[in-house]
């Protein structure tokens, strides 16, 4: 994973792989998905009875997600410049197909659950899946070099 801009990384001491994932990595991923599903359409029946093809909306994007509708918002824009810790991480392209895997599965089981259904259950293993995925590739000790200054770069801690 590449660092958006390496000049602003501030690098803290002691800090663990578990705390890059949650401050950075999980607003990283949570930041593709909705990219990735706000491309996606879905059939529905319109009021005329006909299947169409409707764009999955913002507000069901952060439904999926478990996030509220502006953070969905700030997640599309495309501003330069860093909002988020989140932004600091770029998600290489290797994982983009783990990733629309990842969006079609909650987007079907949205659309198969219903739209008051809980979808914490889904999300959940979803994201795990993805983190798992950056984890065996190794990328996660990259980043986790990038965030905390003590990682040497032989580090095997996570691999005991």
């Amino acid at each position: 994973m590449a660092i958006a801009d390496k000049k602003q990384i501030k690098r803290r001491t002691w800090m663990m792989p578990q705390e890059v994932e949650v401050w950075y990595v999980l607003p990283a991923i949570r930041r593709e998905l909705a990219k990735i599903m706000k491309t996606k359409t879905v059939p529905r029946v319109g009021e005329d009875g006909k299947k169409k093809d409707h764009k999955v909306t913002q507000k069901e994007i952060a439904k999926m997600l478990g996030v509220t509708e502006p953070a969905i918002t700030q997640y599309l824009l495309k501003k330069k410049g860093r909002r988020s810790r989140g932004d600091q991480v770029v998600i290489p392209e290797r994982f983009l197909v783990e990733l629309n895997k990842s969006a079609d599965n909650m987007i079907n089981q949205y659309e198969t659950r219903g739209s008051n259904e809980d979808m914490f259950e889904v999300m959940t293993s979803e994201i795990n899946r993805l983190i798992k995925v950056i984890r065996d590739d190794g990328a996660m000790c990259d980043i986790h070099r990038q965030f905390s200054a003590h990682v040497k770069d032989n580090c095997s801690a996570c691999k005991r």
